[in-house]
């Protein structure tokens, strides 16, 4: 049964739908479907009810007189392996099981629970997905695992042992602009494993960038060809946890996963140019880079803003990324030094000391940004911007919305790359002022991060990625050049 019917499915069984409507309304399969706007056949299943949410509900799903493409079962674990033998014998096509406590409680009956799942299947075209997992989110379908989600599909897809980091990494992604064409949760994959929903998503045209939360691997030899064939089509992420003894311990409770040693993995990393990171918010920088930046030509950046201290550190992270931080030409230097007066303290030979004053931007701030962009010396620009002392004791937060409109102004005449950097500040007001111009910044296109850790990271291996990769698969800059040409006419 192909994958894509799994994603796309005419017709969704909930086997374990509650007879209690309002429960199943906001905290049941059915009413996430119902919510998320599914505009496919949907069949309760509960023995116990005649018709739930508004459908007509079947005792069995033997009872059901079409064809159903997708069930959930969500009912108590020694129930899953019979209802699942009912899936098969209707032919149902996949069969995500939600309910847990299988191999991954540890338990022997737990684990000859799960090896009744995969006798159920063998043989048969029913092909399963988990258990002990969310699912599939696919925003174009009307899938989702979760109340609130997205229903705007996006060109990012992600392949997750995790159910529930996925819960909350969604709506973070979508706050930063970043959609999703699909979400896989696949739990202790006693069938569909990682490496063939990647296999998938490295041929589907509506993904262009692809990441992974992997635990551990059953054959990696095919996973390591998955991920081969991904990344030399379009950017691949992959964040591998468990490699302390900590971290593997919490696997084996999670998903019953085999971990792998970390030296296997940095070598798959190298060899396969995938992108490794350590977080799920490193991941979701990587995804911001990824969507709002285009590939700097090289590694020379151009730091402006002002506070020395701030530019000073942010010169010693770079270097420690392997990015380079280089003097400006003589011209530059000469120029911006003409532009600034050389006011007392301030350098700006890169770092160069420009940025919020008392009043707001310095004037001549678009200028010389213009000047850095035109060094031969430099292939991007970061920007730094510290507001918090300027919008609690200066000016006030309306400056911020004016440095804005001069930086975004600038960014769309400017010929390289700009990355921006907006500290998110220590109190609440201050925090609002400058998650509104995060909002900004990505809205008008442009690359924003909290800190210069965060920024410096994320730009470093997206350069990386691009230099050890062929220039096709940049179709996410595409959509971020196209954003930027939008804004560039609004």
């Amino acid at each position: 049964m192909p994958l894509s019917k799994a994603f796309y499915p005419d017709s969704v069984a909930v086997i374990g739908a509650s007879a209690d409507e309002q429960a199943e309304r906001v905290d049941g399969w059915l009413g996430r479907l119902q919510e998320s706007g599914y505009k496919g056949r949907l069949y309760p299943i509960n023995p116990r009810a005649s018709q739930i949410l508004g459908l007509r509900a079947y005792a069995s799903i033997t009872d059901v007189p079409e064809q159903v493409d997708y069930a959930i079962i969500t009912v108590r674990t020694s129930l899953v392996p019979g209802l699942l033998r009912e899936c098969v014998s209707k032919g149902v096509g996949h069969v995500h099981i939600y309910s847990g406590g299988f191999a991954e409680s540890g338990k022997e009956e737990a684990r000859r629970l799960q090896q009744e799942l995969a006798d159920a299947i063998k043989g048969s075209n029913t092909r399963l997905i988990g258990p002990n997992c969310l699912g599939l989110y696919c925003p174009a379908s009307g899938l989702s695992f979760s109340y609130g989600f997205s229903t705007e599909p996006g060109s990012v897809a992600i392949v997750s042992q995790t159910g529930s980091a996925m819960v909350r990494f969604v709506p973070l992604a979508c706050s930063r602009g970043i959609h999703f064409s699909k979400v896989v949760s696949y739990g202790n994959a006693v069938d569909i494993d990682s490496p063939e929903f990647l296999e998938y998503l490295a041929d589907d045209p509506e993904t262009k960038c692809i990441m992974v939360y992997i635990e551990g691997v059953k054959d990696g030899r095919r996973f390591l060809n998955a991920i081969a064939k991904c990344s030399s089509r379009k950017p691949l992420i992959i964040l591998k946890t468990g490699f302390t003894a900590s971290g593997a311990r919490a696997i084996s409770s999670h998903t019953a996963a085999l971990v792998g040693s970390q030296h296997v993995w940095q070598a798959v990393f190298k060899q396969t140019n995938a992108i490794a990171v350590e977080t799920f918010d490193e991941a979701l920088n990587q995804l911001v880079a990824l969507r709002y930046l285009s590939p700097p030509a090289g590694r020379r950046v151009g730091i402006v803003g002002l506070g020395g201290g701030h530019g000073v550190v942010t010169a010693d992270l770079c270097e420690k990324e392997g990015l380079q931080v280089p003097f400006f030409t003589e011209e530059t230097t000469r120029r911006l030094e003409k532009m600034t007066g050389l006011a007392v303290g301030r350098g700006v030979r890169n770092p160069a000391e420009m940025g919020l004053g008392m009043t707001g931007l310095y004037k001549d701030f678009a200028d010389g940004l213009g000047i850095v962009a035109s060094d031969d010396q430099i292939d991007f620009l970061l920007i730094q911007l510290y507001p918090e002392g300027y919008v609690r004791h200066w000016a006030g937060g309306n400056q911020m919305e004016q440095a804005l409109d001069v930086i975004i102004t600038a960014a769309k005449s400017l010929p390289k790359p700009l990355v921006m950097v907006i500290g998110l500040g220590y109190e609440m007001d201050i925090m609002g002022v400058t998650l509104g111009a995060h909002k900004r910044c990505l809205q008008s296109g442009l690359a924003v991060f909290s800190t210069p850790e965060a920024a410096v990271r994320a730009v470093a291996k997206l350069i990386g990625y691009y230099e050890n990769t062929e220039p096709e698969p940049r179709e996410l800059q595409a959509e971020a050049s196209q954003q930027r040409r939008v804004s560039n006419m609004t």
